[in-house]
């Protein structure tokens, strides 16, 4: 987790939180690990056969004693630890830096070598040389690490006190963010943990599991587990208002329940697929559902009644890929939906007519993530082709593009400003000039895939989480 000075508060903005995302972007990684891995095998025999005394000589020439503050970002071939609570200061990569108003960058003259070029020292690089002996730089505050494997999920609460965060080995975990330390073990589930969140006035938080139970963690710290689901959950929202949950379900059913009570008031069933996302409206008066089956559903949560459905029929276009995010306006009765073929639409919301609007076609992969701004009349979407497109709600206009090291797997708009945090496959948590595209911070310190992100009120601290640790 990093922090950024901004005196700017703001709710913190959803994303949706698949345990697919990660086993997409773990397939799509293997291929460049595996090759990163061979090259650094064989950088490490030529090493060898030259002998511990030329070694020694070359550390020496190079002053690696320097190389924590000069050290390189070049994706995936760079060791990097596992990181929590960034630090102030962190570097801005050379060619790419920039500053947004609202979201200042703290410090750091621009380093040489960014946007992975390798730095030169004589004959000789720091790119796969002697990798063990060299110091990576990590910008965290606090590290977290008593998971005891891939964190899947993140959240904090409004005043940046407590933590929630979800793995893949069972177990849920409530701690202290200032001090790193556990404050409740949320045992109980039986699979891995996919979503984890406060509900909107923080009296209560809940815990989803692909055991198909969510568990409620009450005022009086008793704790409710809503069941019936005889499949995963692949995630859950709260109502904006009120104790009420929905989930989306693997067997093509989303559930709404009274989490207080556990009582379940409704089951939506229409989609013939996996529910892989969905939320309430602006208004919490309706609810939409995306599925595997490539459509997404209208609902009314008071009758459970199907309202819309918006699918690809004839020569009216939508999706023709399995879904994979959606994301409602936060005062607006409109939608983006995204889909693993790269498309996304910009969709109307409302009780009396729910249709496709605008369509972006801007990715090449599968779309992972997608926000609308609260400042802004823009909206984003976030591909695992290392891409973030951002649109004009209006026109559908690109105002700009962004381009990651890797795959993109979160993606969240600073509350106050015009600013995108993003995390993926490169290890790597950056903020970016929605304006223009340029790269304003990097935070370091992850030495593999970044699975889960979450961001503060007022947008100054920042919280990843990845395959093997924070």
């Amino acid at each position: 987790t990093d922090r950024i000075r901004s005196p700017f508060p703001s709710p913190v903005p959803g994303v949706c939180a698949r345990p697919s995302c990660g086993a997409r972007i773990r397939d799509m990684d293997n291929g460049g690990q595996a090759e990163s891995q061979t090259q650094q095998q064989q950088q490490q025999q030529q090493h060898q056969e030259k002998g511990e005394e030329e070694k020694e000589s070359r550390v020496e020439e190079l002053n690696l004693s320097r190389s924590k503050d000069e050290m390189p970002t070049s994706g995936d071939e760079n060791p990097r630890g596992t990181s929590g609570l960034g630090k102030e200061g962190g570097p801005v990569e050379s060619g790419k830096g920039g500053s947004v108003e609202g979201a200042p960058t703290e410090g750091g003259a621009a380093e040489e070598g960014g946007n992975g070029e390798e730095i030169e020292y004589g004959d000789e690089t720091l790119e796969g040389k002697f990798e063990d002996e060299i110091d990576v730089k990590d910008d965290a505050l606090i590290k977290f690490t008593e998971h005891k494997g891939p964190v899947h999920c993140v959240c904090v609460n409004s005043d940046v006190s407590l933590a929630l965060s979800g793995d893949q080995e069972d177990m849920a975990l409530l701690w202290d963010v200032k001090t790193g330390k556990v404050v409740r073990e949320l045992k109980g589930h039986k699979d891995t943990v996919v979503d984890a969140s406060w509900n909107n006035d923080e009296s209560a938080y809940a815990t989803a599991s692909m055991d198909g139970t969510i568990r409620v963690y009450k005022p009086n710290g008793k704790v409710k587990v809503l069941k019936g689901p005889e499949t995963e959950i692949y995630w859950f929202r709260w109502h904006r208002k009120g104790p009420v949950i929905i989930a989306g379900c693997g067997d093509g059913t989303m559930w709404m329940w009274h989490a207080m009570t556990g009582k379940c008031m409704q089951v939506f069933a229409g989609h013939s697929d996996v529910v892989s996302c969905g939320s309430f409206s602006q208004n919490g008066r309706l609810a939409v559902s995306g599925s595997y089956d490539k459509k997404a559903i209208v609902w009314s949560p008071k009758s459970g009644e199907q309202l819309h459905k918006l699918e690809a029929i004839g020569l009216r276009g939508y999706h023709t890929a399995p879904l994979t995010c959606i994301t409602v306006h936060h005062s607006k009765p409109i939608m983006v939906t995204g889909a693993e073929d790269g498309s996304a639409w910009i969709c109307s919301l409302s009780r009396e007519a729910s249709k496709p609007l605008k369509e972006l076609k801007e990715h090449k992969q599968s779309v992972e993530a997608a926000e609308f701004s609260k400042i802004l009349d823009w909206v984003f979407t976030a591909s695992a082709d290392g891409t973030i497109i951002v649109s004009d709600i209006s026109t559908g206009e690109v105002r700009s593009k962004i381009e990651l090291q890797g795959a993109v797997t979160r993606a969240l708009w600073h509350p106050k400003a015009p600013a995108i945090y993003t995390s993926g496959t490169d290890a790597l948590v950056q903020l970016w000039d929605a304006r223009n595209g340029t790269l304003v911070r990097e935070l370091r310190g992850h030495s593999d895939t970044i699975l889960a992100l979450a961001v503060s009120n007022d947008g100054a601290w920042v919280l990843s989480a990845g395959r093997i640790s924070f």
